[in-house]
């Protein structure tokens, strides 16, 4: 069944005039009289009398109108779910995150997703590339984040840039390597994955690690360890900007040359998956923030 037949029926059963509901809709009198004669016909039974009087709808008429108009709202709710979806502004969006992109990137970016769009559902994994990995073969996933280099080559996936994370040591407010009082002193040292850790760096860290370093994936545990120790957390800027604009924390010195000054946050998917309308939005959304931290801190 048309659904312009139906929105010429409900107009005509609002003005009971053709000439009226005519000219709301548009459509010539005589455009607007086949319709309805068609409509007739396909139901098999009159919905409009017509005399001298004027119109006026039959008791079936008024039946089938009810139904017309219930039907009609969903029709109309459902195309508005069509455009919503289309824009990135309903349905649902699945993806992983590597816990520094987490604790740098999701707040920022599911802050203004949730202002700009309460419809769309976010369903965020947040574990290491090692678990996120399977999820995005398996397609439970629809992308994820984390740095470069530590997914495996397959040419099955697509990597996208986001941005550069500078790499810094992080230590807190009066720590000993900050006031020169550290002859001889050893500290802990943090990292967040094991994949972080690097041999260029830790020739730095070298002369002032007390042995391997402790590796912890949880950022809270990881900041609140560096506000409240010695240890010195290998990690980025960006991930505690507030903290080091408050100088509750404090970055040391640029590493030695040789040493990696920064590394590439990447967002994977899988290469021959149409990417979804919330995914680009939210990929805007990351390297919006990413942009931002640059420009606030200057690195």
């Amino acid at each position: 069944m048309d659904l312009r037949n139906l929105r010429h029926l409900v107009a005509l059963s609002r003005r009971l005039s053709f000439s009226r509901a005519a000219e709301d809709l548009g459509l010539s009198q005589s455009a607007l009289t086949r319709s309805i004669q068609a409509l007739e016909q396909q139901v098999g039974m009159r919905l409009f009398d017509r005399d001298r009087a004027g119109v006026s709808l039959t008791p079936q008429g008024q039946v089938v109108v009810g139904r017309a108009k219930a039907l009609l709202t969903q029709a109309d709710d459902f195309e508005r779910q069509l455009r919503q979806t289309a824009r990135g502004e309903e349905g649902r969006v699945s993806f992983g995150m590597a816990p520094l992109p987490a604790w740098t990137l999701l707040p920022a970016a599911l802050s203004e997703r949730l202002s700009a769009a309460p419809a769309l559902t976010n369903e965020v994994v947040v574990r290491n590339v090692e678990a996120l990995w399977p999820l995005l073969i398996a397609g439970d996933i629809e992308f994820f984040v984390s740095a470069e280099g530590q997914v495996p080559d397959a040419p099955l996936v697509r990597a996208e840039t986001l941005g550069n994370f500078p790499v810094t040591l992080i230590v807190r407010a009066g720590h000993p390597l900050l006031t020169g009082d550290c002859q001889d002193a050893a500290f802990p040292v943090l990292l967040s994955s094991r994949a972080t850790a690097n041999v260029a760096i830790f020739d730095d860290l070298r002369k002032w690690a007390a042995g391997p370093p402790h590796v912890i994936e949880d950022y809270g545990t990881l900041v609140t360890l560096t506000k409240t120790t010695d240890a010195i957390w290998v990690s980025s800027a960006y991930s505690v900007a507030q903290d080091l604009a408050a100088k509750v924390l404090h970055a040391l010195g640029p590493l030695r040359t040789g040493a990696p000054q920064s590394f590439r946050m990447v967002i994977y998917s899988l290469d021959r998956r149409s990417q979804s309308p919330g995914m680009q939005r939210l990929k805007q959304a990351f390297r919006q923030r990413i942009q931002g931290l640059e420009n606030a801190l200057r690195i």
